[in-house]
């Protein structure tokens, strides 16, 4: 009997053990145990835009060297009966046109740069716009540009951009820019000049331009009129003009330039058909769209007159920017 008993009467140590053990287990039992997580979809990944493929007068070149091939080779085959030479000097001439057009492409952009007389300036000369464009680079992720000035009194601003991407890009500015504009709207003009540079749209128009000038005389009217159509549209200059009210997040900025340059003149020297599609605005009279009275084909769309574009008109323009 006292053997049962001590079976059925356990110690005081293993009665206080024995709830510990039993409520360690559980809580071991649950510690030990990983959760698993469950499976969340992944966040839609934000579309990459891209710029859309558009006409380039590449293909041009290299269809006219392969035809220079074939003529060339035609008369060799006739003279000397030899077949296999055609397809050799059809693929050099595709070679040589390659090689004039990156010829071209090289010396377009000092090409275009030379077009406009402006002196180069640093932030010596105006601290207070160097203050400004190095901070806007900053923002945007642009490379700070060289800078020149006209001696136009006029408000505008002459963009360009290597097309191999080997030097920096150029910003000229008017005279009458850094004269009339406040702090403000400078800060949103120069912010233009720099969504045109990130735009990506800068390099082709710089190398359509420079090419039609180097080569013109080798392209039918028609290629150079496509050609310029296809690196210059109304929507790049909208597009362009919101990239700008994003690198400031001031859109007023941006409007009261514009304002500013309709008030006074965007009309500058230096102006040539092919490098109308690199100003800011329009530097030509001629063409100007400027005026809120400007008719809705000119005021909605950019055109080309022979091989000189037409920008819109800044009451356009105005009008789209008061809308963000």
């Amino acid at each position: 009997m006292a053997n049962t008993q001590q079976r059925k009467k356990p110690s005081a140590s293993s009665r206080n053990n024995s709830p510990q053990k039993q409520q360690a287990r559980p809580v071991q039992k649950a510690s030990a145990a990983k959760p698993v997580p469950a499976k969340v979809a992944a966040p839609p990944k934000a579309p990459v835009a891209k710029l859309e493929k558009r006409f380039s007068l590449k293909p041009y070149f290299l269809l006219l060297g392969s035809l220079c091939g074939v003529l060339l080779g035609a008369v060799l085959v006739l003279l000397s009966g030899l077949i296999a030479l055609l397809p050799v000097l059809v693929v050099v001439g595709a070679g040589l046109g390659w090689v004039v057009y990156r010829r071209a492409v090289a010396q377009s952009f000092s090409l275009m740069i030379s077009m406009v007389a402006a002196k180069e300036i640093d932030s010596e000369d105006h601290p207070r716009l160097f203050n400004l464009l190095e901070s806007l680079c900053a923002v945007s992720g642009v490379s700070v540009p060289v800078v020149g000035v006209t001696t136009d009194a006029t408000v505008n601003a002459y963009v360009v951009a290597d097309p191999l991407g080997v030097e920096q890009s150029h910003i000229v500015l008017t005279e009458g820019a850094l004269r009339v504009m406040e702090r403000i709207e400078l800060e949103g003009f120069v912010a233009a000049c720099l969504a045109r540079v990130k735009s990506g749209r800068l390099e082709l128009q710089t190398e359509t331009a420079g090419v039609v000038a180097s080569l013109g005389k080798f392209i039918p009217s028609g290629l150079v009129r496509k050609a310029m159509e296809a690196c210059f549209t109304s929507q790049d200059v909208f597009d362009a003009d919101v990239k700008a009210c994003g690198i400031t997040r001031f859109p007023p900025g941006l409007i009261a330039a514009y304002e500013k340059m309709s008030a006074e003149s965007t009309v500058t020297s230096g102006v040539n058909p092919l490098n109308v599609h690199l100003w800011l605005a329009n530097p030509k009279s001629a063409f100007s769209t400027n005026s809120s009275n400007a008719s809705g084909s000119e005021a909605s769309s950019s055109t080309v007159i022979g091989s000189e574009v037409v920008h819109p008109a800044l009451a356009t323009r105005l009008a789209l920017l008061r809308e963000i």
